[in-house]
């Protein structure tokens, strides 16, 4: 599904290659006979399966449990640009041999500008709606008990669209608040048989160094995949490189970037982007505020001191999604919380939203105001979610680490779960971010912030 995704992905980008150099040019971009054409674009069929294929890109949904298309948008281009190449290659032969001309570098230019948005963006809609809907999940098993393998099953089950479905825990004692525990870890070799188990997780050590690699040695095998949930998980990205000394694999954490030309880097990007976003909505933003002002009285802007980098507070701006003076009524609804730690979230119920407020939280409309606070340099597009200041002043120790970079509107928990992830989980993915930022990270977490928003996930 994949090849036939890329294909079709590719075939569009030619099409579209060849009408925009058809348009623009002097000449007819091809001059070929039509039965050439016919043979090229047979041949170019397995060419292009062939050289995604090198590129590794149809192993990494049998390998990796959580496959992101924007992961794979380098290895894309590479393969792109290899394809290309040889495409052109053979195209000036045909030139100099026949006089026909098939692609040029400017049609192989916009090619490749093309399709590097369209094959990724199909293979996107194919993992996230098309696979859940007509593949049956692979089975999988978790080795371990306490805390990491629970953590390891609710992250599971919150992200359906994995296709993995937790058959049951191995850990040789039994726990009702883990789910069927279907033996001892010894017994892994035979439960993957008789349960046709695709995937076994290691979540934490239920046994002696030597019993793990033994355990590991024997249940590894071609038609079975191990994960292994390592030590110190909570400060590890997929940032972090791969060694090897001697043939012992050591993680190494990626650099911190947070010095002033990263800063101002992510700065211009914000600029750039926000000032573009708030010309495109423009009309947008004045339809949502007439609406507010129609439903209920008081400002379409409602503005609350937040928690800043470096422990600043400033004003933040969205749209007005409750009656007027809800804010002083807070203590008589605090019963409808449903989230841990210092926040207050209630999904349905709460009598201060209206209803346009509660279509605006639904669908995050009302975060767009927040553009402005982009622009004046108060938040960054991404970044750690801003705090009302009492929930950030309960934030301390390393965990305060989130304040020394910029807040923002999308965030690393906004894209994983939003408001279902607990509190303390939200703050560690904030440190991991701080942490371990990139530019490219921010591209990502702005490209999965679309799928979360469309599908409403974790919004209220």
């Amino acid at each position: 599904m994949l090849a036939g995704g890329d294909l079709l992905a590719l075939s569009l980008a030619y099409v579209a290659t060849f009408v925009v150099a058809a348009a623009v040019g002097p000449l007819p971009p091809v001059s070929a006979p039509g039965w050439f054409l016919a043979l090229l674009a047979v041949l170019a069929v397995p060419a292009w399966v062939a050289v995604f294929t090198a590129y590794h890109l149809y192993d990494n949904d049998s390998l990796r449990i959580s496959v992101a298309s924007f992961d794979e948008v380098r290895d894309v281009f590479h393969a792109m640009l290899a394809g290309s190449l040889l495409f052109l290659v053979l195209s000036q032969g045909l030139r100099h041999l026949a006089g026909w001309w098939v692609y040029s570098a400017v049609e192989a230019a916009l090619f490749l500008v093309t399709a590097i948005v369209l094959v990724p963006l199909v293979r996107g809609v194919l993992r996230s709606w098309v696979f859940p809907r007509v593949m049956q999940p692979r089975r999988g098993l978790i080795v371990g008990s306490g805390p990491e393998a629970k953590l390891v099953h609710r992250k599971l089950q919150a992200h359906p669209e994995y296709g993995l479905e937790v058959v049951g825990f191995l850990n040789g004692r039994s726990d009702g608040e883990l789910g069927p525990i279907l033996g001892a870890p010894s017994d892994v070799a035979a439960l993957v048989d008789e349960l046709e188990i695709d995937r076994v997780l290691l979540a934490s050590s239920v046994a002696s160094h030597e019993e793990m690699l033994d355990l590991v040695r024997t249940v590894r095998r071609p038609d079975v995949q191990v994960s292994i949930v390592p030590r110190y998980f909570e400060i590890f990205t997929s940032h972090a490189t791969l060694d090897d000394v001697e043939g012992m694999p050591l993680v190494t954490l990626p650099p911190m970037r947070l010095g002033r030309s990263s800063r101002l880097l992510k700065r211009g990007f914000d600029i750039a982007v926000s000032a573009f976003v708030l010309l495109l909505l423009s009309p947008v933003l004045a339809g949502i505020a007439v609406a507010i002002r129609l439903e209920s009285s008081g400002g379409a802007i409602y503005r609350q001191p937040r928690r800043g980098r470096g422990g600043s507070t400033f004003q933040i701006a969205k749209f007005r999604s409750m009656y007027e003076g809800a804010e002083a009524k807070r203590d008589t609804v605090l019963h409808l919380n449903e989230v841990d730690g210092p926040l207050f979230k209630a999904k349905a119920g709460d009598p201060r939203v209206t209803r346009i407020g509660n279509f605006l939280r639904k669908s995050s409309l009302d975060e767009l105001p927040q553009l402005w606070n982009v622009l004046r340099g108060e938040m960054s597009l991404v970044g750690p979610r801003p705090f009302v200041v009492y929930e950030a002043d309960q934030i301390t120790g390393w965990a305060s680490r989130r304040l020394d970079m910029t807040p923002g509107i999308t965030g690393l928990w906004q894209v994983l779960g939003r408001n279902d992830i607990p509190f303390d989980e939200m703050v560690k993915l904030d440190y991991l971010y701080v942490t371990n930022w990139s530019l490219w990270w921010d591209l990502k977490i702005l490209a999965q912030t679309i799928p979360v928003v469309l599908g409403k996930r974790g919004a209220y």
